[in-house]
């Protein structure tokens, strides 16, 4: 009886765990179980990943292995009738404690590690813990690989010569820095530019090459060697400033790693469990990190989608999911397909379009949710219309009761392409909001004060001290700050010549204002001592007149924006653990848009396809789906990038629940050309019956003036409905400043630059330009409306 008891023990206990799990369905559950090894989650787009995750971590907290376990207790055969109670009318919470008396190897909090993408997905997996886990949840370590990573360094950074107290540096603030650099090595900014010289430097950091390594590789190249040269003073000024960039954080956290046995060890040992999230999007620095504190027990969880790989221009590698089996060799693969968000429509679109990529792993999305509508495939004859066709569909379906504004988002493949969007959206009085704008801790006012924080933690942090030092205004000239510069260039630090600054004779009458500064931040430092983050921010407005600065300005409201800080950091002292200045820097450094994304505002969502992954939509326009728009034609430069742009399609129709709406145009006007461009490629690979086409309605009229009066009319209509004032249209000829090669610009979307060349069109000039930000575009002159610098 024995055996048979010990059997049917086995099997009551899976079939109890069955029911625990009765939401999940069998290949999440198949997940959840799969405790001891590595194990990689390929988790299709809407698949539910997150609720796997989050119960994979509860399960392994409460109960361990005991669902593959093969130990029966001693009474298993008392046990039967109890289970099959249980199994008929048991209730979550009585089969979780019956359960939890077998657990076995289960962990305890503190030994689990997640990491995910984003502070808001961090966020969710600890609200959705307690709930599961109850006080046990808060020692849990949860968190981007950044924070993580911060959290390691703070504790640990000064084995590698750091203070604890680091600074974490934004773009603006390691650009300043490359900037100073540049002009001491006296390398001209027309040859390179500091984002250049910068996006270098970072990515040579994500793939684990220090400055000394970068040197060796340039080996003659004239441009690489300087590139080389700044990297190592970067780096050094860095390292004086006691201050990290963000690639620095991960980097610096496996130098430690590599350098300090003792310190791996430790994580090694306290991390027995390791799940990270959104896999597919790690670049070679991040997967190092995993596999670093993983080497010991080997409980590595991945949890991602190859097809969802987007991000290559950031450094992130598909490889890393792709190979994932070949790091850990007796690695189980479980697929997610079954899809919750989208109608079977939709994701037979998607199915069908990366079908066509070789680079990947395969899987196949479907849903019980049923087939729903067709795919709109909409030909408008320009952008504006393609436009207004949108904005007049979005205020159809609202004014018919049938959705609300935030039911609807329109996502585009180039930020170039929401300028003509904005224009009609901005006039039509549909509430509207463009992801991706100046965030909160962009703004000037936020960066000040964090500034003046960021000082009183770390006065070593030459650059934050540069910002303030004579904001709000305190009269310190700058010939006064380039004297200070100069000499704190030579000896040890702004802040410590700050201290002493009446014993250099150079300075002049401008000490005796240094000297005030100086001692402004010192009352502070002392008063930061013992006060938390909120007050030491009220302390620097009131103390340095920061308020009053901003009433007596332009826009006064701004001072608003001080209050707000004020507020965020409240909010952080009741949620952090340490609730220091510190600590409160290091958050608001890795916080990122979608941490910013309200998903409850009722306005019609405007945003780049990159910014859209992971979020979803009833309604999705897809406008733009065009050749040499989407795909770009960059991307059909190789057959690698083709395949990541069109991962990046099935990111987008994914993002659709109901409806999807793809549109493409007879002519574009894009970056200053007017083009016709062929449909896009990814278009044409979804099944033709799946699809429902309009094409433009063009009227044929029997004479002149009854056309006429159709186009008044339909124009006064256009007008009617988009409140918008439509002015009389005169014949003008092309106007544009002439400007020649080597001339600094800027240009509404795409920022600052250079000119490159300049070529004759006959009454126009076409511009070969380099932008910062986005590399060398060409631009008619006409069309351009660009600002000479």
């Amino acid at each position: 009886m024995t055996n048979q008891a010990d059997n049917a023990f086995l099997v009551k206990k899976r079939a109890l765990f069955d029911k625990l799990y009765a939401k999940l369905n069998d290949k999440q559950r198949e997940a959840l179980y799969t405790v001891k090894g590595p194990l990689l989650v390929l988790a299709g787009a809407g698949s539910g990943k997150t609720t796997v995750l989050v119960n994979r971590i509860a399960h392994i907290i409460s109960f361990g292995n005991l669902y593959y376990s093969n130990t029966v207790p001693e009474e298993a055969e008392a046990l039967l009738p109890q289970m099959d109670r249980l199994l008929q009318s048991g209730t979550e919470a009585e089969i979780r404690l019956f359960l939890g008396a077998f657990a076995e190897d289960k962990a305890d909090p503190y030994e689990v590690l997640c990491i995910t993408f984003t502070n808001k997905a961090a966020s969710e997996f600890k609200a959705r813990l307690d709930g599961l886990l109850g006080e046990a949840a808060k020692d849990l370590w949860a968190g981007t690989f950044h924070s993580i990573c911060v959290r390691i360094l703070r504790r640990h950074i000064e084995l590698l010569g750091y203070k604890s107290a680091f600074t974490i540096y934004d773009v603006e603030d390691c650009k300043r820095v490359i900037t100073d650099i540049m002009k001491r090595l006296k390398i001209d900014e027309d040859v390179l530019t500091p984002r250049t010289i910068l996006n270098n430097i970072s990515r040579a950091k994500e793939k684990l090459v220090e400055w000394r390594e970068y040197a060796m590789e340039a080996d003659g190249d004239a441009r690489l060697e300087s590139i080389a040269k700044v990297y190592k003073e970067y780096t050094k000024a860095l390292k004086e400033a006691n201050a990290l960039d963000f690639d620095d954080i991960i980097l610096l956290t496996l130098k430690l790693f590599k350098e300090e046995p003792e310190v791996l060890a430790k994580y090694q040992n306290r991390f027995k469990y390791i799940l990270a999230d959104e896999y597919q999007d790690t670049n070679l620095s991040q997967s190092e990190l995993i596999n670093y504190i993983g080497a010991k027990y080997r409980n590595v969880c991945v949890v991602g989608d190859d097809d969802q790989s987007i991000y290559a221009f950031r450094g992130a590698s598909v490889e890393n999911i792709l190979g994932f089996d070949k790091v850990y060799t007796n690695c189980k693969t479980v697929r997610l397909e079954q899809n919750y968000r989208s109608t079977q429509t939709i994701l037979s679109a998607a199915n069908a379009i990366i079908s066509n990529n070789t680079g990947r792993m395969g899987k196949n999305l479907w849903t019980d949710k049923g087939e729903g509508e067709r795919i709109l495939l909409k030909k408008q004859f320009t952008q504006s219309g393609e436009a207004g066709y949108i904005v007049n569909y979005i205020k159809e379906q609202v004014a018919a009761g049938t959705a609300d504004y935030s039911d609807f988002a329109v996502l585009y493949r180039l930020n170039a392409q929401a300028n003509a969007l904005e224009i009609i959206f901005s006039k039509s009085r549909v509430p509207y909001r463009i992801f991706g704008g100046v965030r909160f801790y962009e703004r000037k006012e936020i960066k000040d004060l964090v500034a003046y924080l960021a000082v009183i933690s770390n006065p070593s942090d030459d650059t934050r001290i540069k910002r303030i030092i004579n904001v709000p205004k305190r009269g310190i000239g700058a010939t006064t700050t380039q004297a200070l510069f100069d000499i704190a260039e030579k000896e040890d630090g702004i802040y410590n010549v700050l201290s002493r600054i009446e014993s250099y004779s150079e300075i002049g009458k401008g000490a005796l204002r240094l000297k005030a500064f100086y001692e402004l931040i010192e009352d502070l430092r002392i008063y930061a001592e013992s006060h938390k983050p909120s007050e030491v921010i009220r302390e620097i407005i009131s103390r340095t007149g920061y308020r009053e600065m901003l009433d007596a300005g332009e826009e006064p409201e701004k001072a608003e924006l001080l209050d707000e800080l004020v507020s965020s950091a409240m909010a952080f002292e009741e949620q952090s653990e340490t609730p220091d200045i510190d600590t409160f820097l290091g958050e608001i450094a890795l916080i990122t848009d979608i941490d910013n994304y309200d998903t409850d505002a009722n306005a019609v969502t405007l945003m780049t396809i990159h910014s859209a992954k992971g979020l979803e939509f009833p309604t999705v326009f897809l406008p733009g789906f065009e050749e040499g728009v989407f795909p770009g034609d960059q991307s059909l430069r190789s057959e690698k990038d083709l395949e990541e742009e069109r991962r990046l399609a099935y990111v987008a129709i994914t993002r659709a629940k109901k409806q999807l709406i793809i549109t493409h145009t007879n002519t574009r006007l894009l970056y200053g050309q007017t083009k016709q461009n062929a449909l896009s490629r990814f278009a044409t690979e979804i099944p033709k019956n799946l699809v429902t086409i309009e094409q433009p309605v063009k009227t044929v009229y029997s004479n002149v003036s009854e056309a006429k009066r159709r186009y008044v009319s339909s124009q006064e209509s256009f007008v009617k409905n988009t409140r918008m004032n439509v002015p009389e249209k005169k014949e003008t000829k092309p106007v544009f400043e002439a400007l020649s090669a080597g001339d600094g610009v800027e240009h509404m979307v795409f920022g600052k630059g250079r000119i490159n060349s300049v070529k004759d069109m006959g009454g126009d000039a076409l511009y070969e330009i380099e932008f910062e930000s986005v590399g060398t575009k060409k631009i008619m002159a006409t069309y351009a409306k660009l600002k000479k610098l």
